[in-house]
């Protein structure tokens, strides 16, 4: 998937291009209903399926006293998308200059000189431009009048509910983690580049990955079950996300840390994708080293039988 930072750096016209127009923090299902008939449609009519996605996530912008943590980052997001088929990711800088453009603007400016889409893939509840006034009804006239279909897609709903970041974020700091895997349509998971540590897994016989992920990113706080990628390698593990209370009081800075099992390669500054399968119990502080390690062992015999399911 070719990867573009900013509409002025579209040099070349896409093919036929079918987009889709989001943030699409944590690609659920809802999204990704979106993506996957846009990336259809562009294969039906010989073009290319676009991604229009913005960075940061607007409320991150416009209301910064709002802490939302994303479900996943921008690097995450670029891969799923790939994943899915697309051909090509636009990344589109959020700022508050960016926010007060008007509907017909945003069109004339990203769409027609920039993109020149054929058709346009949106959620029905989709509105854009400043104070978000430009309707699905307004895209469609503008649309006809530029040359491109709008086609509106009906959210996706998880039982009752309407599949939302909102609860799916809910949902992953309870530790409701089977319920946002349903949302999500895979696994809870997380993306980071592995950067050295202390070596203290190394010295109770558990050596870890330390896995540097955004600030932004919301952890599922506890012990689990893992699946580790590697690439397209996947490997299996255990994984401890907190403060690690046994080595220090004052310790307020949250650690990824993964054991991968039967592993014994050097993965300094590789990039590995984690998967949550399996909470196993919560972080807590061992008085003793010898009670520390007795309890990780608990915790590996846990998981290896985890993940034969």
């Amino acid at each position: 998937m070719k990867v573009i930072s900013g509409i002025g750096r579209v040099k070349q016209p896409f093919k036929k291009a079918v987009l889709v127009i989001g943030v699409f923090d944590g690609l659920h299902l809802g999204h990704q209903q979106l993506i996957r008939q846009a990336v259809r449609r562009a294969k039906a009519i010989g073009g290319e399926a676009v991604v229009l996605t913005f960075w940061p996530h607007p409320i991150h912008v416009l209301h910064p006293e709002i802490h939302l943590p994303l479900i996943i980052s921008l690097p995450h997001r670029l891969k799923i998308l790939s994943d899915f088929g697309v051909d090509a990711c636009v990344v589109v800088r959020f700022t508050k200059s960016f926010s007060t453009m008007t509907p017909h603007r945003f069109i004339q400016q990203y769409l027609v000189r920039g993109i020149r889409p054929r058709e346009v893939f949106v959620g029905d509840d989709f509105r854009f431009g400043q104070d978000r006034t430009g309707t699905l009804d307004l895209f469609k006239q503008e649309g006809q009048t530029f040359g491109f279909k709008v086609n509106p897609v009906k959210s996706v709903k998880g039982g009752l509910a309407k599949i939302s970041s909102t609860r799916i974020r809910e949902q992953i700091s309870d530790g409701q983690l089977k319920e946002a895997q349903r949302w999500l349509g895979r696994p809870v998971s997380l993306m980071g580049r592995v950067v050295r540590g202390e070596a203290r897994g190394k010295t109770l016989g558990y050596p870890t990955a330390n896995i540097e992920v955004a600030t932004e990113v919301i952890l599922p706080m506890g012990v689990y079950a893992v699946n580790i990628f590697l690439g397209k390698k996947k490997l299996r593990g255990m994984a401890n996300i907190g403060r690690r209370p046994s080595f220090g009081q004052h310790n307020t800075r949250i650690h990824v840390e993964a054991h991968i099992f039967d592993f014994h390669q050097n993965l300094y500054e590789k990039e590995l994708l984690v998967e949550f399968l399996y909470k196993i119990r919560e972080e807590r502080m061992f008085n003793t080293k010898e009670k520390l390690i007795e309890q990780i062992q608990n915790d590996e015999a846990t998981a290896r039988r985890l993940l034969k399911r």
